[in-house]
């Protein structure tokens, strides 16, 4: 990817929406939840993600926005998972490496009775952030977009490790 020096270049986001298990009690999911994430957040800073977050969505913040839904008259789908799961980072690489990463392979083995991979919903994309800190950002003096154009981010051969993107483009060096 051609990212200039004023250009932000090209973040990937990884979403994994979740429902937790409802038998498990809530005092209990949460020990697990941050004892996990204090585990597991050193793993992926060593194998490359930038930012990995929780979004926590219980049912009496879905019920609030609802009701906001409802009395906006927006038409909006409320999402009913439990948790979002962000991980943010450059390429699949670094994903990879977390994903291999014998730790981590420990961990996840012990999601088992917190997490219902049932209905799990998983999203990747790009990021564009335009607002940070309360400023505007990633805008030119001309006021457009400092990202690349789409065709450039767009191009998931570019996000891939090496050899894969190799492999994928036919053989050829020119990813």
């Amino acid at each position: 990817m051609s990212a200039s020096a004023t250009s932000p270049g090209r973040l990937l986001r990884l979403t994994l929406q979740i429902y937790t298990k409802k038998e498990t009690p809530l005092e209990e999911a949460e020990k697990f939840s941050r004892e996990y994430l204090s585990k597991v957040a050193s793993i992926h800073a060593r194998n490359g993600i930038e930012i990995y977050q929780m979004v926590y969505t219980p049912a009496p913040f879905r019920e609030a926005l609802d009701g906001m839904n409802r009395r906006n008259k927006r038409g909006w789908v409320i999402d009913d998972h439990d948790i979002t799961v962000e991980f943010y980072f450059h390429n699949l690489a670094e994903l990879t490496r977390v994903n291999q990463d014998p730790e981590f392979q420990a961990l996840q083995a012990a999601e088992g009775p917190y997490v219902n991979l049932v209905h799990t919903v998983a999203a990747l994309g790009w990021v564009e952030k335009y607002v940070d800190g309360g400023r505007v950002v990633h805008l030119g003096a001309d006021g457009r977009s400092a990202y690349p154009p789409w065709a450039e981010l767009r191009n998931i051969s570019t996000a891939l490790p090496p050899a894969q993107a190799q492999a994928e483009d036919g053989g050829s060096d020119s990813v």
